[in-house]
């Protein structure tokens, strides 16, 4: 009996279950919920360090045990203090694709990405509502058109294509939520064109109380199969 190409594949071990975003040709930096984690303090639970999977950008505590997020059941938990970790190298994305998934426990304001000095952050401002800034300009809303649930775990990224200028679809931000498309507006609704380089230093932020369970940044979009896949792939953490 002849097996077909998708049986054939999945027996040698190249199926869609062992898809995983080492899979993704413009992936950068991966931080996985369950590898890299390096764990100290008095209760031996408060994370350090998160080990870049991909490349050598690690995420590390300010070395402060009370700023430091905990591991909790698979995620990096961030208990809405001052827990914050930090990128070894700062990020500066023109073409990019920022993805992770995260659960909320409530929805006030809650800074997830950000340089320190607020002039570049992504952030929940409620259960229906995103917010994005880059370089320093105009917020940039983005209504999720559903309300989150606390405790509920969600797949968010956010992309952009291009940065070439000119007023195309291709500079436009785009946030994603559970494979979703959701276009960022600004203070006069609809879509933007935004040229600027997307500068981010650190997760966390005392703001909120929020799980990061895995997190992945691309130099590029992701294609759509890719982003089915991660989304997939997500689903299973």
């Amino acid at each position: 009996m002849k097996l077909s190409l998708d049986s054939s594949l999945k027996q040698r071990g190249g199926g869609a279950a062992d898809w995983t975003p080492a899979s993704i040709s413009s992936l950068i930096h991966w931080y996985k919920y369950d590898t890299g984690i390096t764990k100290g303090g008095d209760s031996g639970n408060e994370v350090t360090a998160w080990a870049d999977q991909k490349g050598s950008n690690d995420l590390t505590a300010t070395g402060d045990e009370a700023g430091s997020p905990v591991y909790d059941s698979g995620a990096i938990h961030f208990d809405g203090s001052v827990d914050i970790l930090t990128f070894d190298s700062g990020l500066t994305l023109g073409k990019f694709s920022v993805y992770f998934r995260f659960e909320v426990s409530s929805f006030g304001t809650a800074d997830f990405l950000l340089n320190p000095t607020g002039a570049d952050f992504l952030k929940t401002q409620s259960a229906s509502e995103m917010r994005i800034k880059i370089d320093g300009g105009s917020r940039h809303d983005v209504a999720l058109g559903l309300t989150m649930s606390t405790g509920t775990k969600y797949n968010i990224g956010i992309e952009r294509e291009d940065t070439g200028g000119g007023g195309d679809a291709n500079d436009q931000i785009f946030l994603f939520i559970d494979n979703v498309s959701k276009s960022v507006g600004g203070s006069g609704g609809g879509t933007q064109d935004i040229t600027e380089t997307w500068d981010i230093v650190q997760i966390g932020e005392p703001a909120a109380d929020v799980k990061f369970y895995e997190m992945i940044i691309c130099n590029d979009s992701l294609s759509s199969n890719d982003r089915t896949s991660l989304n997939t792939y997500f689903d299973t953490i």
